[in-house]
């Protein structure tokens, strides 16, 4: 790939690495914000956890957003290569990270947990009424 031409000093600047995707952008393109990607945890620290979701694509949980117990030492709840679930919150451009929370996924499946639940619940009320209908129909068929 052609970076730059010097026509002065008769001269192109090229680059081969510009020709490979960047790991990085193609993740960011494919997962988008609030989708739940899975990695392998690869440092751990007191105020978070360095997470591995592909090759050259690495993502941050810190300790806040690990659980919705309070944590004080992320290295209490995570060890080196325990592989987790987490919501994918941000992208952090400058450093090439993305923001993760465990925390979040827990909180957004639990939700749809309680409205699949309450859902549920209002099909199956029936009021006395339609059960007594219900019977005195069964009753008349015999």
């Amino acid at each position: 790939m052609v970076l730059s031409v010097d026509s002065e000093r008769e001269r192109i600047s090229l680059g081969v690495k510009q020709l490979d995707k960047d790991p990085f952008s193609s993740f960011v393109a494919v997962h988008e914000k609030g989708s739940v990607v899975t990695g392998t945890v690869t440092e751990v620290d007191a105020k978070g956890a360095t997470v591995v979701l592909a090759e050259g694509v690495e993502g941050h949980v810190r300790a806040s957003e690990i659980s919705r117990d309070r944590v004080e030492d992320a290295r209490a709840v995570l060890k080196v290569g325990d592989e987790i679930e987490a919501k994918f919150l941000g992208v952090d451009r400058k450093n090439r990270t993305l923001s993760l929370s465990i925390k979040a996924k827990d909180l957004d499946e639990e939700s749809a947990a309680i409205k699949g639940y309450a859902r549920d619940a209002e099909v199956a009320t029936a009021t006395l009424g339609d059960i007594l209908k219900q019977q005195m129909g069964e009753d008349r068929k015999d």
